[in-house]
């Protein structure tokens, strides 16, 4: 018995002398899978400038957001109201620019929405069809449904 308390206590100091190294080189892992994850952050970023409106460097660090500076989040989609005025073509241009395309309102309650943060006309991504007379349509192809008008 004596002698099966001496052989444990020896493998029991081995391996706890080897924890420091083993947390050592865990530790050397750790920060060189983050910096090439950083690394490789940073090539995205410059393969795809729209990411840096989303994640804009602030102090060293990415701060990563929903939706670009300068837009309105509300449930699952950002919003844009733009101060200047232009025609629907010119409107839904510059969204298209932007990797985004003029609202298409689901429900009463982002049409209240969108009312209340606009203090002047606006445009919506609904024109009429020039294929079906007296149908419209939003700008993803779907008809406009009567009953939600």
């Amino acid at each position: 018995m004596p002698s099966d308390v001496v052989r444990y206590k020896g493998l029991l100091q081995r391996d706890y002398t080897g924890l420091p190294e083993e947390s050592k080189k865990q530790r050397a892992t750790y920060n060189k899978l983050t910096e090439q994850l950083q690394r490789d952050f940073d090539a995205v970023v410059v393969k795809f400038p729209l990411l840096d409106q989303y994640c804009p460097l602030r102090s060293q660090k990415r701060v990563c957001r929903p939706c670009p500076e300068g837009w309105e989040q509300r449930n699952s989609k950002c919003y844009y109201i733009s101060p200047e005025i232009k025609s629907w073509q010119d409107s839904r241009r510059v969204c298209l620019k932007q990797g985004a395309d003029l609202v298409i309102i689901e429900s009463e309650d982002e049409q209240d929405f969108i009312t209340n943060h606009t203090s002047e006309d606006y445009w919506i991504g609904l024109s009429a069809s020039e294929k079906m007379k007296g149908t419209w349509l939003w700008v993803d192809g779907t008809p406009l449904q009567k009953d939600k008008a």
